[in-house]
């Protein structure tokens, strides 16, 4: 029963493929114990490799040593390759102000992703390395339950997933469709004998007094099918949950425009659903990969809404979103400017027509840049400094208004790369759209046909 449970969801989740090496979280309970047999139960049908991981969280002194002993010989019995790795959560706890179950999960998953980078440097393709871990259905039930109570959204109703990225490696859990009363069964029948972990049967973190006391007494007066209908809601919730952030995807790669900005108008035209979760997504772009809670989202919304200026709203660890220009951009706040690409200047003493300009070049009139500056004049490359200007068709710009009338992000200017003779720009550097959208140069130096030396720019490294 649980055998053929566990090969559906393996298939139905495309979660292992022929020639996988699957790392086994194998805490030595009754969960992992049994996920371990199942899947060397399958392996040969499968065609899947199997190695085990072992966490000594150092939580239960005894205890956890005879746990990690009891792993140990229970792969060495079935020819399974282990590693252990002993962390102390404890300390974890008070050095990162953790709670018990956060440093035991950041222990498991940072141990995890160490074996699989072992197993990578072997030669192993990255793709064919999955990490199996033992969440069951009642885990499932469970997290819904506690999610509920702690005022999740939609996207947190889904619960657990079958299948996720973290650490580099596919994570997947082929127990998630199995029953708790399941995996006992099975353990009887085939005369296991897994550790039990005997703080789980008691009532001192949130997740067990969920299981011992809240769900008993919700199955006694409310409804004796509570667990099962958490799950069929999770199951639900996880088609919406899929489904909008696909539309999200599609709304997201449509909205931008150049680099890493959105179009304020077609973030508005946008149902608020996908909306939120494009904004979620362009700060998963500039790095912010977690920590936006629905407040955040809410003060978007009205951001968005705002007919201001120039807006800005924080987001966690040093992000923001600024609106500008009918642009809205995502980004890392206070962000420090990029090393100067390096630049080679050269003095020709031939024309250089102006149409011969190449990528990462410039070409001015070297005569008309002497009469105005002098013999001795110095082209350098630098950032921006007060009083600057360019010279352009309508004639003598300052820089700060060059900057606005081409929409350069505040926040950019102080990091766009200039080619310059004292206070007056040459050259304008894109740096390939990041910037500006294209390089602007001086148009009082241009080359003509009285042109006898030509001042060529030339950008030596990649921008």
């Amino acid at each position: 029963m649980v055998k053929n449970k566990v090969k559906n969801t393996i298939l139905k989740y495309h979660m292992l493929e022929k020639g996988d090496h699957v790392i086994i979280g194998l805490s030595g309970g009754p969960d992992s114990v049994c996920l371990f047999f199942v899947l060397k139960q399958l392996s040969s049908e499968l065609d899947i490799t199997l190695h085990a991981v072992h966490v000594n969280h150092k939580f239960r002194p005894g205890a956890a040593e005879e746990d990690q002993a009891y792993v140990e010989e229970l792969c060495k019995r079935q020819a399974i390759p282990c590693r252990t790795f002993v962390y102390d959560c404890n300390a974890m706890m008070k050095e990162q102000k953790m709670t018990g179950e956060e440093a035991g999960r950041a222990a498991r998953y940072e141990a995890f992703s160490r074996y699989g980078e072992e197993l990578a440097q072997k030669g192993i393709p990255r793709e064919q390395i999955k990490i199996a871990v033992a969440q069951n259905a009642d885990d499932q039930a469970e997290t819904v339950l506690m999610r509920l109570m702690r005022g999740t959204g939609p996207d947190g109703l889904a619960g657990i997933s079958h299948i996720r990225m973290e650490g580099g490696f596919l994570v997947v859990r082929p127990l998630l469709d199995v029953w708790r009363k399941e995996i006992a069964a099975f353990c009887e029948e085939y005369g296991l004998r897994p550790r039990i972990d005997h703080t789980n049967l008691q009532p001192i973190y949130t997740r067990n007094k969920i299981r011992l006391e809240l769900i008993p007494y919700l199955e006694e007066y409310f409804n004796p099918n509570i667990m099962e209908a958490m799950v069929r809601l999770s199951s639900i919730a996880g088609q919406d949950k899929d489904f909008l952030w696909d539309c999200a995807d599609k709304a997201y790669h449509a909205s931008r425009t150049d680099g890493e900005s959105l179009s304020l108008e077609k973030l508005r035209e946008m149902h608020p659903a996908i909306r939120q979760r494009v904004i979620v997504k362009a700060f998963e772009a500039a790095g912010l990969t977690q920590d936006i809670t629905a407040a955040h989202l809410f003060a978007a919304e009205r951001l968005l809404d705002s007919e201001e200026g120039t807006k800005t709203l924080d987001f966690p660890k040093g992000y923001a979103m600024e609106i500008q220009y009918g642009q809205v951009r995502c980004l890392r706040k206070k962000q420090q400017p990029d090393r100067l690409p390096s630049v080679k200047l050269s003095v020709q003493l031939t024309k250089a027509p102006l149409e011969e300009y190449q990528p990462g070049t410039a070409v001015f009139d070297w005569d008309k840049i002497c009469a105005v500056h002098g013999r001795e004049a110095q082209v350098c490359l630098r950032r921006r400094q007060a009083g600057d200007y360019i010279r352009l068709r309508q004639g003598r710009k300052k820089l700060q208004d060059f900057f606005v009338d081409q929409k350069v992000p505040r926040e950019l200017r102080d990091q766009v790369p200039l080619a310059a003779v004292g206070s007056e720009i040459l050259w304008v550097i894109s740096c390939s759209g990041r910037f500006l959208k294209k390089d602007r140069y001086n148009e009082k130096y241009k080359l003509d046909e009285t042109t006898k030396k030509a001042l060529l720019l030339e950008i030596l490294c990649d921008m």
